[in-house]
């Protein structure tokens, strides 16, 4: 690998897949912005994958990458960050699973533009339950890769609340994964009261913009979005533009969805120049 990166000083872009064998990665180019890292595979458990690179602007994490480290001073430049990789549950440590997500999230808190998947969710959910708090970060943009259920609000609250310079909130509701773990520790109806009551303090002051997109959830039950749109809508002060939009089921537009429609314009909102938009 160091023979590849030596012979390409034009390299821009680095994507590795399936990979094995590297325990330590560093880029010293200031050529190379892009790295994107899927299914780091591990033979030996007591050696991680520590990555040096820090002239990169764009990180990407997919699929099973749990034994790779990074340090907020070897990724000084980097801009975005996409942290889509995963544990299996049934087979690791939950402890070490959450203390990873955590050294995770303090190595990228300084990047303006963050991307979750439902692991990294899921975690955070968990660790907000034991009291742990998110990093605060300069991100202005923030993506979450799930489709949200109530026992995701302790880990939505606790990333929101860590974003106190948020400018745009994007939720991608196509992908999707069962909360086994989650479950046992909370419950639908203790969240969803919980989230009612829950003090963001200053974390949606700069938020503007809020896109749902591939929406297939419901006006009740675990999936519902109400909670979040209602207390949004309430505290979002500045915010401009709240855009949802929802797949269809076939050919015919769903009853719920028309419901929602018009549920959703009838939210209070504390900004005057905010407008929703529910399109099918």
């Amino acid at each position: 690998m160091e023979k590849v990166l030596s012979g390409c000083p034009n390299l821009e872009c680095l994507e590795l897949d399936s990979v094995s064998g590297i325990h330590r990665l560093e880029i010293s180019s200031v050529k190379l912005r892009g790295l994107s890292i899927q299914d780091y595979i591990n033979e030996n458990p007591d050696l991680w994958l520590e990555i040096l690179a820090p002239f990169i602007q764009n990180l990407q994490l997919l699929g099973y990458c749990n034994e790779i480290r990074i340090r907020q001073g070897n990724v000084a430049s980097l801009v975005t960050a996409v942290l889509r990789l995963t544990f299996d549950f049934g087979n690791h440590d939950l402890e070490k699973e959450c203390n990873y997500l955590k050294e995770l999230l303090h190595s990228v808190a300084h990047v303006e533009n963050l991307e979750l998947g439902p692991w990294c969710i899921e975690c955070l959910s968990i660790l907000e339950l034991k009291g742990w708090q998110s990093p605060p970060s300069s991100r202005k943009f923030l993506k979450l890769n799930a489709d949200l259920e109530s026992l995701d609000f302790p880990g939505i609250c606790s990333i929101l609340q860590s974003s106190s310079d948020l400018e745009t909130l994007v939720i991608d509701w196509g992908d999707d994964r069962p909360r086994e773990v989650l479950s046992k520790y909370t419950n639908e109806d203790e969240q969803c009261k919980r989230f009612e009551t829950y003090n963001f303090n200053s974390s949606l002051l700069y938020l503007k913009t809020i896109k749902i997109i591939n929406f297939d959830g419901t006006l009740s039950g675990e999936k519902s979005i109400l909670p979040y749109i209602k207390y949004i809508l309430k505290k979002a002060t500045v915010l401009e533009k709240f855009v949802i939009a929802a797949k269809l089921r076939g050919r015919d537009v769903p009853p719920d969805y028309v419901k929602m429609a018009q549920e959703f314009q009838s939210f209070p909102r504390s900004s005057a120049h905010a407008s929703v938009v529910f399109s099918y």
